[in-house]
């Protein structure tokens, strides 16, 4: 089981898009696959152990940038595009997490993205990064 941590400032949305993320796992019958908590990104450095991946909300690219080029992380670190926050079912999490462990895995470095993807912030797609490229969208489900 994938322990995704979903990381903001603030915590008002993020820590809703967690809570909401890990009913959706339980209704759906997946928490074999994953589970979903919110860590403040103040405190991902210190709290990592408890995660496999942690998705940080878009206004923080900045912090993992910094943190990154500063080697505070040892779990893999990416951003939530802007266009997928909050709007992503928890499948399209899930996939896009298990594929950053993946790249990780592989020698991967923080603040990790999908080769063909860069720049988190101008990020297109409205599904999950390997639906995507299988010429999937939010409108053919």
């Amino acid at each position: 089981m994938l322990r995704i941590a979903i990381c903001c400032g603030g915590g008002f949305s993020s820590s809703a898009l967690a809570a909401h993320l890990e009913q959706e796992v339980k209704a759906k019958n997946l928490s074999d696959r994953a589970s979903f908590i919110f860590i403040p990104i103040s405190k991902l450095v210190a709290r990592q152990g408890e995660v496999d991946v942690a998705m940080v909300c878009p206004h923080m690219e900045w912090k993992v940038r910094d943190d990154s080029e500063k080697g505070l992380y040892n779990i893999p670190v990416t951003i939530i595009p802007p266009r997928l926050y909050g709007l992503m079912p928890a499948d399209d999490f899930m996939d896009d997490a298990e594929d950053i462990v993946e790249l990780w895995n592989k020698g991967g470095k923080n603040m990790m993205t999908f080769d063909d993807e860069p720049r988190p912030l101008a990020v297109k797609r409205t599904v999950s990064h390997r639906r995507w490229l299988k010429g999937e969208s939010a409108f053919n489900q």
